[in-house]
C-alpha cells in the first residue's frame, strides 16, 4: 500500500518542500528508515543527522535550514512529537471483525489442533506441529512458526511473528500496545502503536510477562533469548542473541541489549540505552547510562560488580562510623 505525501500535508496542515507528487510505503523510525518511507525528527539529535536517514521523506519543524539531498520535507509549524497522535493513527492498520473462533482465512499447518476456547484470527498463519491449550487468542495476521508450544490464556496481538519452537508460558502477551503517550492542549494523548513484536527461534516467554509491540517498527527478540516470568519489555526494544532475562526486570523504550547478556531479578532499565553483549548485571541493579561489552555490574549507580559489593560491606559500618564521628565531635 503507498500514500500520497499531498495527503499527509493536508492532514497534518503542513508545508510541502519537494516532490509534491511523491508516493511513500510507510513510516518508519528515523535511522531504520528506507527508501520511499517516512521518517521525522522531533528534536536536535535527529535535526543534525537529517542527511543520514534513508528516508524518502522527513517531517521535521519549520523555520530549519533544510540539507540540499533531494529529501522532500514536511514543514509543520509546531513540535513534530505533537503531531503523532494523527500521523500513526493515518498509518495504523485497519483489523477486519471478528466473526468466527477460528477465522475462515487463517492456515493451520499440519499436526496443530485448536483446542476449546481458543480464538484464531483472520489471515493467521501456524505452522506444523505447533502445540496450542485452550483460552489463547491469536490476532489477525499472527504468523506462528513450527513446533512451538503456546500456555493457557496467552494473548498473540495483531500482525506478530513468533518463530520455529518457542514456548509462551501462562499468561504471556505478545504485542501489547506501548506506553506511549503526548501532551497536546495539557492532556496525554495516547499515540498509536504502529508496530509489532518479532520472537526468533528458540524464543522463550514467562509467565505473565509482557512484550509491547513498536510504536513505529518492531520489537525484536533474538533467537535462544530466555525471559523470566513478570517482565516487561517495552516498545522497540531489540533484545539480542541467548541472552537471560530474570524475573521482574523492567526495560523500557527503544534499548538495545547485546548477546549473552543476563540481567538479574529486578533489574530496571532506562530507556534509550545500548547494554552490551557479554554483560551480567547484578540483581536489582539500576541501569541509566550505556553499559560497554563484556561487563560484570550491579548496583544504583552501576559500577564495577566487586566495587558494588565493598560499598555494600561499607554501608553496614554506617551506624558505627555515624557515632564515632559524635563521640569525636564532641570531644572537639
Amino acid at each position: 500500500m503507498t500514500y500520497k505525501i499531498n495527503e499527509l500535508a493536508s492532514l497534518l496542515a503542513c508545508e510541502i518542500k519537494g516532490d509534491t507528487s511523491l508516493e511513500i510505503s510507510g513510516l518508519a523510525p528515523f535511522f531504520q528508515a528506507q527508501e520511499g518511507s517516512l521518517t521525522f525528527a522531533s528534536d536536535e539529535k535527529f535535526l543534525k543527522k537529517l542527511n543520514e536517514t534513508k528516508a524518502s521523506a522527513v517531517l521535521v519543524p519549520a523555520g530549519i535550514e533544510l540539507p540540499k539531498d533531494g529529501k522532500t520535507y514536511l514543514l509543520v509549524t509546531e513540535n513534530p512529537r505533537a503531531l503523532m497522535p494523527k500521523l500513526l493513527g493515518f498509518f495504523k492498520r485497519k483489523t477486519k471483525k471478528m466473526e468466527k473462533m477460528i477465522e475462515e482465512s487463517s492456515v493451520i499447518g499440519e499436526g496443530t489442533s485448536i483446542p476449546l476456547n481458543t480464538y484464531i484470527g483472520h489471515d493467521v498463519k501456524i505452522g506444523k506441529d505447533v502445540v496450542i491449550y485452550p483460552n489463547v487468542t491469536i490476532c489477525e495476521g499472527v504468523r506462528v512458526g513450527d513446533k512451538t508450544i503456546i500456555y493457557p490464556n496467552v494473548t498473540i496481538r495483531e500482525f506478530c511473528e513468533i518463530g520455529n519452537s518457542c514456548v509462551l508460558q501462562p499468561g504471556a502477551v505478545i504485542g501489547s500496545d506501548g506506553f506511549g503517550f503526548v501532551k497536546v492542549n495539557g492532556n496525554n494523548t495516547k499515540i498509536e502503536q504502529i508496530g509489532s513484536v518479532v520472537l526468533e527461534d528458540f524464543v522463550e516467554i514467562g509467565a505473565n510477562t509482557t512484550v509491547d509491540r513498536g510504536a513505529i517498527g518492531n520489537t525484536i527478540i533474538k533467537k535462544y533469548t530466555k525471559i523470566d516470568n513478570l517482565v516487561q519489555i517495552a516498545h522497540n526494544d531489540i533484545i539480542g542473541e541467548n541472552c537471560l532475562i530474570i524475573s521482574q526486570v523492567g526495560i523500557a523504550g527503544s534499548t538495545e541489549v547485546g548477546a549473552n547478556t543476563t540481567l538479574g531479578g529486578q533489574v530496571g532499565v532506562a530507556g534509550h540505552l545500548k547494554i552490551g553483549s557479554n554483560v551480567m548485571v547484578g540483581a536489582k541493579s539500576g541501569i541509566i547510562g550505556d553499559v560497554a561489552d563484556n561487563q560484570v555490574v550491579a548496583g544504583h549507580p552501576l559500577m564495577n560488580l566487586k566495587d558494588d559489593l565493598r560499598v555494600k560491606a561499607a554501608q553496614k559500618k554506617l551506624p558505627e562510623l555515624l557515632k564515632r564521628v559524635k563521640e569525636l565531635e564532641k570531644r572537639s
